[in-house]
């Protein structure tokens, strides 16, 4: 497995008055950093704002992204690798996106989107990182695999294109993206007449992945999941679920897809808290919702070429208002010693534990095991592994969770 390049620079395609935004930047690098933050308008991409401060290994910054005051993107610069989270607050609507970068897999010329729904109001947003004009084809297919619309946008450097259903037609499928520059494709999803929202960035696709996981289903969530063949040949979709208790097959299904074609498993099947590996011989991709009242959860499938597999994974944020709990899956044959490193904002060291996990096993921990710091997280593992994060808001935000996997920062 490649070593994985920590970024220096990161975007946000979108903060501004319309959600309470915070943001907070870590440097994962070894020694100290100047990190510089720029927003710039959405429409001309100008800059509105800017702060600056040099941070110490592992140290943690919250800008005063609230100073901005009209809709923007925001880049960070560095010269140490950098990882920085966005949380957007808006009462039980709150999204969290992880900085992007091309490193993390989340800035390409090539998106996907693996579920658009009709039954909720889906909005886009496309950001041009680079110095020239990016020419973008924007393709919706149904979920039969059929090209059901297409349009093309011309976006100036550094700036944005929102799209939303007033331009799209309103469909169950996906959304693929193609582009002649890097962008970073951002959508929000809206349910329940407003009242949750989660958001997720288009995946970046270019290298094709064959094998994903999902690293936790089961009985406590409403569980849904889609499978997607990006290829233009048919593809051969197997899916098994694994117990957590002793990796052993619990459930599986197989699907034959035509290209671009959508598969929902029923995963309602599957009756005790487990992990998903999905194998396929053509490229695929895949989407989990996690429902349970306003608390939904949405995480793409992870895989090696995806950037959420790897030996040293990150979490910019843990926080003692909220209630935190992390699973790690190992997705190698050879038990993984993993160590837990929890420091603070000031990127002092707090607490360390080591935990053995077997090959295809699983290990949660919460707050009981992070000792209620505000700070992060990082995961040292001998073998290769994924790590889930759920974050429960407990008063403000009520009913609101949050879910993301560990960041790859390197081996």
């Amino acid at each position: 497995m490649a070593t994985a390049a920590g970024a220096k620079t990161l975007y946000f395609p979108e903060v501004g008055p319309q959600w309470q935004d915070w943001v907070q930047v870590i440097n994962v690098g070894s020694e100290p950093t100047r990190v510089l933050a720029i927003a710039r308008r959405a429409d001309n991409g100008q800059p509105v704002w800017s702060e600056e401060k040099t941070l110490a290994s592992f140290e943690a910054w919250v800008p005063n992204v609230e100073a901005i005051k009209i809709n923007s993107s925001m880049q960070f610069s560095a010269d140490q690798p950098i990882v920085a989270e966005r949380h957007m607050h808006n009462k039980s609507n709150v999204i969290d996106l992880i900085g992007a970068a091309e490193e993390y897999e989340t800035v390409g010329t090539r998106l996907f989107f693996p579920e658009i729904s009709s039954g909720a109001q889906d909005w886009f947003r496309f950001l041009n990182v680079s110095e020239a004009d990016a020419v973008l084809s924007m393709i919706v297919r149904d979920r039969s695999g059929k090209v059901i619309w297409q349009h093309q946008h011309t976006i100036k450097p550094l700036t944005s294109w929102s799209v939303n259903e007033d331009l799209m037609p309103s469909a169950n499928g996906t959304v693929e993206v193609m582009s002649t520059q890097a962008i970073v494709g951002e959508r929000h999803m809206h349910y329940q007449g407003g009242k949750t929202t989660v958001g997720q960035f288009g995946q970046v696709i270019t290298d094709g992945a064959k094998t994903l996981f999902i690293p936790e289903v089961g009985p406590v969530w409403n569980d849904w999941v889609v499978v997607v063949n990006l290829s233009h040949q048919e593809a051969k979709v197997s899916m098994v679920a694994r117990q957590d208790q002793n990796g052993q097959p619990v459930w599986s299904k197989e699907s034959t897809l035509n290209s671009f074609q959508c598969w929902t498993p029923p995963m309602d099947e599957v009756k005790i808290k487990s992990s998903v590996e999905i194998k396929s011989d053509q490229p695929i991709a895949a989407e989990r919702h996690m429902r349970r009242g306003t608390e939904i959860i949405d995480l793409p499938g992870a895989s090696v070429e995806g950037g959420f597999v790897g030996r040293r994974l990150f979490f910019p944020e843990i926080s003692s208002g909220a209630y935190d709990w992390f699973r790690i899956l190992n997705i190698s044959e050879a038990d993984a010693l993993i160590s837990l490193v929890v420091r603070n904002r000031k990127g002092d060291v707090t607490n360390q534990r080591q935990g053995t996990v077997k090959p295809f096993h699983c290990w949660d921990f919460d707050d009981n095991t992070l000792e209620n710091i505000v700070g992060t997280v990082e995961v040292i593992s001998t073998q290769p592994v994924i790590a889930e994060r759920h974050c429960h808001y407990q008063s403000i935000h009520q009913g609101a969770v949050v879910g993301e996997y560990g960041v790859v920062i390197g081996e």
